[in-house]
């Protein structure tokens, strides 16, 4: 359950891509605390209160850097999307998803 302590210190060797820009920040990581070894997260102020948003996992570093290229051409786009799904698969997400009896909580509508 505490598999992420390993990602601790480490940023830069697991770093895959980082795009930001103002409010927006593209951070595309491998990382230990999920059923597939990378992911991309999306933090904008318009949604999860600015909280970090997973989007996407990954199986290879290559997989990861087109899927970070997409979603820095989405979030980059004239319109934000209109919600994101919170992908994430890390234990913590789980254990919330188990509580809750569903997964609701993950899609994130965009704040107007």
């Amino acid at each position: 359950m505490f598999n992420f302590l390993s990602m601790v210190d480490n940023y830069e060797d697991r770093l895959v891509d980082n795009f930001t820009q103002g409010d927006l920040v593209v951070d595309t990581a491998a990382v230990t605390d999920s059923k597939q070894p990378y992911e991309t997260g999306i933090e904008h102020p318009k949604y999860n209160g600015g909280e970090w948003v997973t989007v996407e996992l990954y199986d290879t570093k290559e997989e990861a850097q087109v899927g970070h290229d997409k979603w820095v051409k989405i979030m980059t786009a004239k319109k934000l999307p209109k919600e994101l799904k919170n992908v994430s698969s890390c234990e913590i997400a789980e254990a919330i998803d188990s509580l809750n009896g569903n997964d609701g909580w993950r899609t994130i509508g965009k704040i107007t």
